[in-house]
């Protein structure tokens, strides 16, 4: 990932490892309840062979405590584009 300003966090959840590239500051909370809400969506890959066959990206308008985040998902890395309210 090479968007300028855009950071790395890894954080593991639920026993996965996430990677979250994200230009705004999030809290715990408000990203374990993204991950959550992406996994009742189906926004993450069952395993690794449905990883390799699933189409690239998918955008989705998360709402997490009290806000709506709009994200990518790819595999497990999640690229937080804004927040906004709610």
């Amino acid at each position: 990932m090479a968007e300028e300003g855009f950071e790395l966090y890894p954080i593991l959840h639920n026993g996965r490892i996430y990677n979250i590239f994200a230009s705004i500051e999030m809290t715990f909370r408000e990203v374990r309840a993204m991950i959550d809400w992406l996994h009742s969506q189906g926004a993450f890959p069952a395993d690794e062979v449905e990883a390799r066959e699933r189409e690239p990206g998918s955008l989705y308008s998360c709402p997490a405590e009290g806000h709506i985040f709009d994200v990518d998902v790819q595999g497990y890395e999640v690229i937080v584009y804004r927040r906004r309210p709610a």
